[in-house]
């Protein structure tokens, strides 16, 4: 594995170590004496793991794809699309190995996705998911990882975001429309609820029959973005449609919102509804802003920021904590019924 060799004619350091190992790159050292030659060959062979690594005999054996992968298995965030964004990039360069991934690429890749359908703010997700892959590998030491390629890269300007807007009265009044007309029958349903809940897409498409109380008119809302559970009341129009739609549930899947042929997938409910938002005209009204709305009716009507927080699920209001959430929800009921009755279009039973 090692050999160490005196190198004829040579005045300055002519003793010379040669250390070699199957799988990494080799390594070479000269020293002054041959005292100091064999204390380096009894360190490396000590430790030659760690000493592979610090000179990219890892880097190069292992690619992009073997890191993509490590952090997808052990990546246990909410956030789905992080690990599809991650996937994106081991599709697209898996196969360079880690000591050729470096800056020059993702900027390369972050050129790629900016194919004019992105907005700045997709672009910069991408960019973080690349960027949580390498502090996975940095933090945990993974095949010699010690430098995060995406840190340097500074983040596009999103001056595409905003904080969302709310529904007037005809919008609201065309977007319900469309979506009653839409492929999906529960389209209508879906929007109306979002509406009067200010839930996310999320925590609607996962939301069970079991959560729905139908006798006391709540909702309950598992493991959400914050990571609590939160009780919704409904008003009577958003029960009223609950009680209908669940005449005519599936029997065989527990989800409020399931998908329409398959029970192991989420509803595709973004296809359903680009098609009702361009029917309604909104062409730049998103999905999340149905719950911007709510609250927005909420804040018209009197709602302080404390029962505002509580119905949409932030953590706290200026001052809230957590544990009043509940019960300040349950106290906004009339303010809901206040904000959106007659808002959702749907008659009594």
């Amino acid at each position: 594995m090692a050999s160490i060799r005196k190198i004829p004619d040579r005045k300055s350091k002519p003793w010379r170590v040669d250390i070699r190992r199957k799988g990494v790159d080799p390594i070479t050292q000269t020293f002054r004496t041959q005292k100091e030659a064999r204390a380096f060959v009894a360190k490396v062979e000590g430790d030659f793991d760690t000493w592979a690594k610090l000179l990219g005999g890892e880097l190069r054996r292992h690619t992009l794809a073997d890191l993509c992968d490590k952090f997808m298995e052990s990546y246990k965030g909410k956030d789905r699309s992080v690990v599809s964004r991650a996937g994106w990039w081991k599709d697209t360069y898996g196969d360079q190995s880690l000591a050729e991934f470096n800056a020059d690429t993702v900027r390369a890749g972050l050129a790629e996705l900016d194919d004019g359908t992105r907005t700045p703010a997709t672009l910069n997700r991408y960019r973080t998911a690349i960027s949580m892959v390498y502090k996975m590998g940095i933090d945990r030491g993974s095949y010699g990882v010690s430098v995060n390629p995406a840190g340097g890269i500074r983040q596009r300007r999103e001056a595409n975001s905003r904080f969302g807007r709310c529904l007037d009265d005809d919008e609201r009044k065309a977007l319900l429309t469309a979506c009653d007309g839409s492929a999906w029958s529960g389209l209508g349903v879906f929007v109306r609820i979002a509406l009067a809940t200010g839930a996310r897409k999320g925590e609607l498409l996962k939301l069970e029959w079991r959560n729905v109380d139908l006798k006391r008119g709540t909702l309950t809302f598992r493991d959400t973005k914050n990571a609590d559970d939160r009780t919704v009341p409904l008003i009577p129009e958003a029960l009223t449609l609950l009680k209908g739609w669940s005449k005519v549930r599936r029997l065989t899947n527990p989800a409020v919102f399931p998908h329409p042929e398959d029970d192991k997938k989420l509803c595709p409910i973004d296809w359903h509804w680009q098609h009702a938002r361009t029917a309604a005209g909104l062409t730049d009204f998103r999905l999340h802003d149905l719950r911007h709305s709510c609250g927005t009716y909420l804040a018209r009507s009197g709602a302080s920021a404390f029962q505002i927080a509580a119905v949409l699920g932030h953590r706290s209001g200026p001052t809230l904590t957590a544990r009043y959430v509940h019960a300040v929800a349950e106290d906004s009921r009339s303010l809901l019924e206040t904000a959106l009755s007659g808002a959702l279009g749907a008659g009594d039973e």
